[in-house]
């Protein structure tokens, strides 16, 4: 959903920067640097950290739990359940790793890499509310 909402961000950003380039006024607010660069500089994190962001734990326990609901593993013929799918998913799984420490650590290093020239550039080329030169 984070990735989502992300890309839906980054494609707005995208055109209101169209809009703007076709209205003639292809800089940025100045009051704009920061969301502009916070988003930009994401994407490329998520993008670029996407294999270290992969989840096989959670894959293995989606995986797991649709094969025990599908087959009926906890559940007799008379539809009596003695177990929960998604407990028996957990610890058939609990062995592999989430990645999490290796994601955040990619991502907050593309993050920091792009953030800061992003906004220098940003600030060193935008014009600030009220002015009319483009």
């Amino acid at each position: 959903m984070a990735a989502g909402g992300a890309s839906f961000l980054a494609a707005v950003v995208v055109f209101s920067m169209l809009i703007m380039s076709s209205l003639g006024n292809p800089r940025p607010l100045c009051s704009d640097c920061g969301t502009l660069c916070s988003t930009k500089c994401n994407e490329e994190a998520n993008t670029r950290c996407s294999s270290n962001c992969y989840n096989p734990q959670e894959e293995c326990q989606r995986q797991v739990s649709e094969e025990c609901i599908r087959d009926g593993t906890c559940c007799s013929s008379y539809g009596t359940c003695t177990c929960d799918c998604n407990t028996i998913a957990q610890e058939r799984c609990s062995n592999l790793t989430d990645n999490y420490t290796d994601c955040q650590a990619c991502t907050n290093s593309i993050f920091n890499q792009c953030n800061t020239p992003c906004n220098n550039d940003c600030n060193n080329n935008c014009k600030k509310k009220g002015c009319n030169n483009a």
